[in-house]
C-alpha cells in the first residue's frame, strides 16, 4: 500500500499584520505590509510544503509592497535581490489531473549554494480547537473527499468558491486537505463544500487524544528494560509520542519517525511512546505475562504532539510511512468517541491491502465502541490486570476481540491502561508470523 502525498497551495494567509500570500501554479500574490521580514515572507512558502533554504549569514532586508498575479520565478528574484536563489519545480500526476508545484526556494550568496539552510523552526504543536459542535480539530481545515467523475477543475472552483489551500492529497484512497482562512469557519466551509458539484463527502481535519497509561507511583522494585533481546523478523510499527532518542540505535528498533513534524529528528516529550515502543519489542514484560525470550523489531512513529494530540492527516501520515516501510502490523493506543468517515476509509483500506489494525478500546467500562478500535477493519484490544482478569477499567463489549495485559512497570512507577495491552497483542501477532516464515529444521 502507498498513500502518495502531494502539496498544492491556493490561498491568502496571513503572519501576524505583516504579509499574506496566495499561490496558484506557476503565479503568486504577496501583500507585505509594514517592512516584513523577507524571513517571515519565505515561512509563508515553508507553511505551504515548500522547501525553503537560506545561508544563515546573509543579511535579509524587509520587503514592502504587493505583487498580483506574479510569476514565481520573477517574485523569488526581487525577494532574495542582491542575492543568488534557486526554485525547483515538480509535476504531480493524481487523481484529479496534472499538478504543478514548486517544491523548493533556495537563497543564497553568489556561487555558494550549499551554504543555505533550513528555516529555523520551532517544534510543531498541532493547532487544536473545539468547533461549534463541540467536535475538536485542527483550526482552519477541513479534509474532502470527490466523486470519481471529478477532475482537477472542480478542485480548483471549490477553492476559489471557500478561498481555500489544498495543502495535502492522500491518494488513494483519495482525501484532499484544505486549508481555510479565518473569514470562512470550518462548518461554513464544509456546507459550500457539500453543495459543490464534485464533492462526495466533507468534514473537519479532526484531532484525536491519545489514551494515556496512568501512572501510579509504587514501592515495589522497579522492573528493569530488558535490551538483550534479538529482534525477529517481523515488524510492528507502534503509534504514539515517539521514541527517547538514546533507543534509536538498538537492534530492537527498526526505525523512528516523526509523523507530525516530518524534517524532525524523533523524540517524546512524554515518555508514553518509549513504553509502549518498548512492550511491543519484548524490552518491557506487562505484568501476569511471560519475559520475551526473542524480541520484536519496532518501527517507532510520533503521532502524537507534546500536548497528546493527534489528527487525521498525521495518522494518514503515519500509516503512508509504515507502508512505505513494509511494516505491516500497527499499534495504536488512542481512540475517540467521533467517528470519522475518512479515518473508516483509510483504516479499510489499510486492511484491504495487508496491514493488521490492532487499536486499544478504551479505559473506560462503558461498552461502547471508540474508534479506530470500533471499525470492523481494527482488531480492538481490551485489558486485563495482573492475575489474568478482566481490568476493572477496561472497555469491553463486541466490539472488542482481543485482550492483553494492561499493567506494567516503567521508570519507578506502574502504568495501567488498554495502550500497554495494545502492543502487546500487535508483538503476540509479529512473532506467530514470523514463526510461519521461519524454515523449519
Amino acid at each position: 500500500m502507498k498513500l502518495w502525498i502531494l502539496l498544492i497551495i491556493l490561498t491568502v494567509v496571513p503572519i501576524g499584520q505583516a504579509a499574506s500570500l496566495r499561490i496558484e501554479g506557476e503565479r503568486a500574490w504577496l501583500n507585505a505590509v509594514d517592512g516584513a521580514s523577507l524571513q517571515e515572507v519565505l515561512q509563508l512558502f515553508g507553511d505551504r510544503g515548500v522547501e525553503v533554504l537560506v545561508d544563515p549569514t546573509l543579511k535579509l532586508n524587509s520587503i514592502t509592497g504587493e505583487w498580483e498575479n506574479t510569476a514565481i520565478e520573477r517574485l523569488i528574484a526581487q525577494l532574495a535581490r542582491p542575492h543568488s536563489y534557486l526554485v525547483e519545480w515538480k509535476r504531480v500526476d493524481s487523481s484529479l489531473g496534472t499538478l504543478y508545484q514548486v517544491s523548493s526556494i533556495r537563497i543564497f550568496a553568489d556561487g555558494n549554494s550549499d551554504a543555505a539552510k533550513p528555516l529555523k523552526q520551532k517544534r510543531k504543536v498541532l493547532d487544536v480547537v473545539t468547533g461549534k459542535n463541540g467536535l475538536k480539530y485542527i483550526r482552519n481545515e477541513i479534509m474532502i473527499g470527490f466523486d470519481e467523475e471529478a477532475g482537477v477543475e472542480d478542485l480548483h472552483a471549490l477553492l476559489r468558491k471557500i478561498n481555500g489551500t489544498m495543502i495535502e492529497v492522500i491518494n488513494p484512497p483519495g482525501i484532499y486537505r484544505i486549508r481555510l482562512n479565518d473569514d470562512l469557519s470550518v462548518e461554513d466551509a464544509m456546507a459550500l463544500a457539500n453543495a459543490h458539484d464534485g464533492v462526495a463527502s466533507s468534514e473537519p481535519n479532526l484531532a484525536f487524544p491519545r489514551l494515556d497509561a496512568a501512572p501510579v507511583s509504587v514501592s515495589a522494585p522497579d522492573q528493569r528494560i530488558n535490551l538483550n533481546l534479538q529482534p525477529g523478523e517481523t515488524a510492528v510499527a507502534v503509534f504514539d509520542s515517539g521514541l527517547d532518542p538514546k533507543y534509536v540505535d538498538h537492534p530492537l528498533i527498526r526505525g523512528t519517525y516523526d509523523a507530525v513534524d516530518p524534517s524532525a529528528a524523533i523524540s517524546d516529550p512524554s515518555g508514553h511512546g518509549t513504553l509502549t515502543a518498548m512492550v511491543a519489542a519484548g524490552a518491557i514484560t506487562p505484568l501476569g505475562a511471560e519475559p520475551a525470550e526473542t524480541g520484536v523489531p519496532v518501527l517507532a512513529i510520533r503521532t502524537f504532539d507534546e500536548n497528546g494530540m493527534t489528527s487525521s492527516d498525521t495518522i494518514y501520515r503515519a500509516l503512508e510511512f509504515a507502508a512505505n516501510s513494509d511494516v505491516n502490523i500497527i499499534s495504536m493506543s488512542w481512540g475517540s468517541k467521533v467517528d470519522s468517515h475518512f479515518l473508516q476509509t483509510a483504516m479499510d483500506f489499510a486492511a484491504l491491502n495487508g496491514m493488521t489494525l490492532y487499536a486499544s478500546a478504551g479505559n473506560e467500562p462503558t461498552g461502547v465502541p471508540i474508534y479506530p478500535a470500533g471499525y470492523g477493519s481494527v482488531i480492538a484490544v481490551g485489558g486485563l490486570d495482573s492475575e489474568g482478569n478482566l481490568w476493572d477499567q477496561s472497555n469491553y463489549g463486541d466490539f472488542v476481540s482481543s485482550y492483553g495485559p494492561a499493567f506494567a512497570y516503567f521508570n519507578g512507577k506502574l502504568y495501567t491502561g488498554t495502550s500497554i495491552a495494545t502492543p502487546k497483542i500487535a508483538a503476540e501477532a509479529a512473532k506467530a508470523r514470523s514463526a510461519k516464515t521461519l524454515p523449519v529444521k
